[in-house]
Order: C-alpha cells, then structure tokens, then sequence
C-alpha cells in the first residue's frame, strides 16, 4: 500500500541470525519469506476488493463480478491471517528452536502459556497478547475463520440511483457482515479492509523489530 521499495519497511531482511547454524538461519529465512510474502498477497488482493467494489455487481457480468469480489475477500483475510501464523513459525525457529518443534505444534494459546510461549521474550510476548485483545484483531479472525470454516464473507450492496439503468446512480456503497460474541450481525464498510491490513503490518513490524537484536 506504500509507494516505496520496502514497503514493509522490514528491518531484518536479508540479515542472519547470531550464533545459529546454516540450517536454523535457512529454516527462518524460508518462514520470514513467506510472512512476507502472504502480506504482498494481503495487500494485493485489498486493492482487487477494493476495485470490485467499486462498481455495482449488476453492471456487466453480475454472476461472475459478484463471485470474483467473494473470491478477493475470501483470499485476503486468507493471506492476512496467514502471514500472522508463518511470523509464529519465525518466532519458533528464532526463539524455540532447541524444542524441535513441527510447524503444526507452534500455536498461540490465549489462556495458558505453553512452551511455544514460554521461550518468547516478555517484551514479544506482550505485543502480540496485546494486539490479539484488540476489535481488529478479532474481527479478521471472524473473517478468516468464516471464509475458512463456514461461509464466505458476508456482504451486502446498495446504490442511490436516478434511473433504470446498472450504471444509473449517484452513491453506491458495498459492506461485510461479522456475528460478534453476542452473536449480533455486525456491518463494515468494505473499506475497513485497508484498516485491517495496515493494522496487521503494523503488528508485524513491531515484533519484527524486537527481534532485530538477534541479527547480525
């Protein structure tokens, strides 16, 4: 979303861990690749919802206009959460990497601490407590989670118009639905998109950043 050559702004890139061997360094390179790259693909399909949404579903090809902007927003709250799990896989090699755990055991527990956990610095440990009690937080998981698990992302369009025709109106404004704990539908302009991702970068480069004093 920045117009820069980073713009990640990743203050670890293409640097090596301190006192690891050749395999632990390659392992997190490959994790620390892939965080990075599941956030281009975030930010990528943000701008694909985006440009979708911008032009009512009924103008052109309404079946397929309508399933590509399914399909965009299924896979951006894919990605995003995904990055959020592959920098749990960089925190395991980086911190826990004498427990040998397997990719499928580096879990975050939010009631307990476990292993995993336990080998984290207070300093990492905090941040990502803290960003995981936030709305925001929540509410991509709800997303991930429903796209994943249950449905696709709920949505729903409407358009203040002067005429009969698709491309008749003044204001056309499409939103994305979550069921809060209350189990209440909860209404987003599809815009908060570009919130949640610049929220989940922000939270990255944050830990990226506490980690940096294990690099060279």
């Amino acid at each position: 979303m920045l117009n820069s050559e980073d713009w990640l702004k990743d203050p670890i890139k293409s640097r090596k861990l301190k006192s690891a061997n050749d395999r632990q360094n390659d392992l997190w390179h490959s994790f620390h690749f892939a965080t990075r790259l599941k956030l281009d693909a975030a930010d990528h399909f943000c701008r694909q919802v985006l440009g979708a949404a911008s032009m009512p579903d009924d103008l052109g090809l309404p079946l397929l206009a309508h399933r590509q902007l399914i399909w965009y927003l299924d896979a951006f709250f894919f990605e995003l959460m995904s990055a959020y799990e592959t920098l749990l896989q960089e925190l395991n090699i980086v911190y826990a990497y004498d427990l040998g755990l397997k990719p499928e055991k580096v879990r975050w527990n939010d009631k307990n601490l476990n292993n995993f956990m336990k080998k984290l610095p207070n300093n990492i440990l905090e941040n990502i407590a803290t960003e995981r009690e936030k709305d925001w937080f929540y509410n991509v998981q709800r997303y991930r989670n429903t796209a994943t698990h249950h449905y696709t992302v709920p949505l729903g369009s409407g358009k203040v118009g002067w005429g009969d025709k698709p491309w008749d109106y003044n204001e056309y404004g499409l939103s994305i639905y979550y069921l809060d704990d209350a189990q209440e539908l909860k209404e987003e302009k599809v815009s908060v998109c570009t919130d949640y991702l610049k929220k989940m970068v922000r939270h990255i480069h944050q830990v990226w950043e506490k980690m940096a004093q294990e690099f060279e």
